[in-house]
């Protein structure tokens, strides 16, 4: 059955023909994006004050049912009336002067704002990812969850005139924006005192060689460490000039960093001293420290000698 719908706002006019499916769907389509369009035109030609008695005349969207559509329409259509003018304001203004809100409460009033500032009846999970962007606030971790929420609490519905569109389209309740409308900003001058955690006092490992010189290690009658190619040969010359000046024949982690970096200042982390003792194995007799199940320490064995001497002997 074919009917006819026409219906004036002001001097915008809207004429449709059709099934009922039709004339819904062509009036959604002009309420969200010919109108809005049409007042932005008549700002930029007749001034702001001619488009703003438009926008004030706004309240619920028209529910066409078949048995209404049978005669023209001159009367304008209601969508929503808001005492904000929100023609000059932005979101991100819009919500800063509502106080600190929580996530819960920013997308109840992003949604408030979208829908009296643009006229968008609905939004969905992408609109209010959107809203995130255009306030410059941090996004929520899961948008699904918080419109959950929103609709247990009975502040946001799903949209029945977008039936089976992708993603879900929702729609404020009447108590969601009653909600917005007498919300009172919460008293952000009592904060709670922080608690902080007492740090764990760390105690300095204090090397067995920390008091020895490059002079105590003769060091002069060696190739200077610095002078070797890789971390590997800097390491194991190290080790060797320490243990032929019979200082030491065992060394922990600690140990071999204080002699790379305090004693031959050399740069060094825990992870190369880790990498050599890892892929050297048989180089190296390994036990666990006296009174210690983790720290272990290391003693040179003929193989890391020898590739020691091998240094030696190339550089000679």
């Amino acid at each position: 059955m074919e009917h006819r719908v026409k219906f004036k706002i002001g001097e915008i006019e809207f004429e449709a023909e059709g099934s009922a499916e039709i004339i819904e769907r062509e009036r959604s389509v002009f309420i969200n994006t010919l109108f809005p369009a049409a007042i932005d035109a008549i700002v930029r030609t007749r001034g702001e004050e001619k488009a703003t008695q438009y926008i004030e005349a706004i309240e619920q969207p028209l529910i066409i049912s078949p048995s209404e559509i049978n005669h023209e329409q001159t009367n304008s259509i209601p969508i929503m009336s808001s005492a904000d003018d929100l023609s000059r304001e932005s979101l991100s203004s819009f919500i800063n002067r509502h106080g600190k809100l929580s996530d819960q409460d920013f997308v109840l009033f992003a949604a408030y704002y979208d829908e009296n500032r643009n006229s968008n009846l609905s939004f969905t999970s992408n609109s209010v990812k959107q809203y995130y962007i255009e306030a410059r606030r941090q996004k929520y971790s899961n948008i699904f969850e918080l419109l959950r929420l929103l609709v247990q609490k009975g502040y946001i519905m799903d949209d029945e005139l977008a039936e089976n569109k992708k993603p879900k389209p929702y729609k404020l309740t009447s108590s969601g924006i009653e909600y917005v409308k007498t919300y009172q900003p919460k008293d952000s001058t009592v904060e709670k005192p922080r608690v902080s955690k007492p740090r764990k006092a760390r105690s300095k490992v204090v090397s067995e060689y920390a008091h020895l010189s490059v002079d105590d290690l003769n060091s002069q009658n060696y190739p200077e460490v610095k002078s070797l190619r890789n971390f590997k040969e800097k390491m194991m010359m190290a080790l060797y000039i320490v243990l032929s000046e019979e200082k030491g024949e065992w060394f922990k982690l600690s140990d071999v960093m204080c002699i790379l970096t305090d004693i031959f200042g050399e740069s060094a982390t825990e992870k190369q001293v880790e990498g050599v003792f890892n892929r050297e194995k048989l180089w190296f007799k390994s036990e666990n420290v006296e009174g210690s199940t983790k720290e272990v320490k290391r003693k040179l064995l003929n193989g890391g000698i020898d590739f020691a001497k091998n240094l030696l002997i190339s550089i000679d």
